[in-house]
């Protein structure tokens, strides 16, 4: 996706003069052509290839090489942008590197997904096989980078709902289970890091962020293409849906809450054509999406626990106790999402009838 505005559209009048008597020129235009599906899928890529590279990296210094300097500029010389344009020079300032390693961790993670649900619902825009086997090695990163999350998140479980019904040394004993575990995980995880299928991950991305090859379907406009592929990710949800209402098994859920990712990001990609209706479903299915990310949350916790009282006979007792507070809030969670599936349905129709 180009960053330069149409040429020979409008008047243009002249900028300041640059050093050494060069003159910058600033066009204005009337009208932006519709963008086409490959200017709209390439920017979404992007943006999240830009915060994978910047966050997904050593803990040294530096915010990575790409830089936000000519977006703003050309902001400022498009002056008012079309509907999809608008948001870009915020978008790119949102994915600056974080400070804390697990708010990196955690921003790695939300762009992989955000790939990979793209690559999967506009497919027929891209390359089949480059697509998919891009898709197959985010999946394996972000398992490897997922157990490093699970492995935060339990180890504020145990310090938050622990001291409810543990004594400080057996939070304490627990707590150095984790620390154990999570330190396994990171020497893990540098070594991934440093290996070639990462490697490989990083050279892909750079690839998004300057623009892969796409069809030439991906040259028709946006709101004519986009559209009829989300429809498929719909149905896929709904059929999703009709079994975890039939069997609200903790599977069921789970690939519930895989589907509403796919609708969430898909919708927010459309958001950049068709404006509100989209993005009001896409924060309906991330509000669903959320509360069933916290019962899965509940589940692992639950499945950590009980390993754990088989295995250590010494800490069987306290992490019974602690088991009792995390199946209640299971439950809890069980029981709070079918009314929001409700309002992800009521969006969907309100917004494509």
């Amino acid at each position: 996706m180009t960053n330069e505005p149409p040429g020979d559209q409008g008047p243009e009048r002249a900028g300041p003069s640059a050093p050494g008597g060069r003159s910058h020129r600033r066009h204005t235009v009337d009208h932006f052509p519709d963008p086409s599906a490959g200017m709209v899928l390439h920017r979404v890529l992007a943006t999240a290839a830009r915060t994978f590279l910047l966050n997904d990296a050593d803990d040294g210094p530096g915010s990575g090489p790409v830089a936000t300097g000519g977006v703003d500029a050309l902001a400022d010389a498009m002056g008012t942008r079309p509907l999809w344009a608008q948001s870009a020079v915020e978008l790119l300032r949102g994915t600056e590197r974080r400070s804390d390693r697990t708010e990196r961790v955690h921003q790695t993670r939300v762009a992989m997904r955000r790939v990979r649900s793209n690559l999967r619902t506009f497919r027929l825009l891209l390359d089949p096989a480059w697509g998919t086997a891009l898709r197959a090695e985010l999946a394996w990163y972000g398992n490897e980078l997922g157990h490093s999350r699970d492995l935060e998140l339990l180890a504020d479980v145990i310090s938050g709902r622990g001291p409810e019904v543990l004594a400080a040394d057996e939070v304490a004993r627990l707590l150095a289970v984790v620390d154990w575990q999570r330190d396994g995980v990171a020497d893990r995880i540098s070594t991934e890091q440093a290996g070639p299928r990462r490697a490989w991950l990083t050279g892909q991305m750079m690839v998004l962020w300057e623009g892969p090859e796409f069809k030439a379907k991906a040259a028709k406009p946006a709101g004519e293409v986009l559209p009829a592929m989300l429809q498929r990710t719909w149905r896929d949800l709904r059929g999703t849906a009709r079994t975890a209402r039939k069997n609200p098994s903790d599977d069921h859920l789970h690939r519930l809450r895989i589907r509403l990712k796919d609708l969430r990001y898909g919708s927010e990609t459309l958001a950049l054509v068709e404006g509100g209706p989209a993005r009001k479903t896409a924060r309906a299915a991330e509000r669903l999406q959320s509360k069933l990310g916290e019962l899965h949350d509940a589940v692992f916790a639950i499945g950590w626990l009980e390993s754990l009282a088989a295995e250590q006979e010494d800490l069987a007792d306290a992490a019974e106790r602690l088991l009792a507070l995390e199946r209640d809030v299971a439950a809890e969670h069980r029981r709070r999402w079918k009314h929001d599936l409700r309002e992800v349905e009521r969006r969907w129709r309100r917004w494509k009838g």
